[in-house]
């Protein structure tokens, strides 16, 4: 008796060495990008933070203008009130009416975790009053004409950006990573 044998179809399909070649370079790739993805979340949150900052900023100088009425960015909680307050916890945009009670107009609040940029006064200034022709007084008073609110995050200075206040009220933050917006290098704790 003779045996019929099925004709040999060529089997689909990937072999171990495949397989196992394929997984090596996704590990390789994977270890290429996972430093730079880190690198960009990092960047992205402090970026975040300074454009935060920046905008309350510039919103606060605009109401004082518009209204004619002092308005200040104070550190602190937010929902705290402008009691002198850390730059770490967030800040409240205030408006003080004469003889009214202090209306908020905005509060940014930072979450404290070991992946969130630390805001803090280069100078010590808790608040910046802006008055109705745009000029500046730092909370408490200064005696330089400028201060810096600098970033930083795990990196250290290298990576530190700031934002420049002066008594005339021109705001900038700077765009070189490590340095202030007038060239000086930043320190970071």
């Amino acid at each position: 008796m003779q045996l019929i044998r099925a004709p040999r179809v060529p089997s689909s399909g990937f072999t171990l060495i495949e397989l196992m070649v394929t997984l090596a370079v996704a590990v390789i790739l994977a270890m290429i990008a996972v430093p730079s993805y880190r690198t960009m979340t990092l960047n992205a949150r402090r970026d975040s933070l300074v454009d935060a900052l920046v905008a309350s900023l510039h919103y606060a100088r605009n109401q004082a203008l518009n209204l004619d009425q002092d308005t200040t960015v104070c550190a602190g909680t937010p929902g705290a009130g402008c009691t002198g307050g850390q730059w770490a916890s967030g800040w409240e945009v205030v408006q003080a009416p004469p003889a009214a009670v202090p209306v908020v107009l905005t509060t940014h609040a930072l979450q404290a975790s070991s992946t969130t940029p630390t805001l803090t006064a280069v100078q010590g200034s808790s608040g910046f009053r802006f008055s109705g022709n745009g000029l500046v007084t730092f909370i408490p008073a200064l005696s330089g004409g400028t201060e810096f609110l600098k970033v930083c995050d795990s990196r250290g200075a290298a990576a530190a950006r700031a934002v420049e206040i002066s008594r005339s009220g021109y705001i900038q933050s700077s765009t070189t990573p490590g340095l202030a917006p007038d060239g000086t290098a930043l320190a970071c704790p």
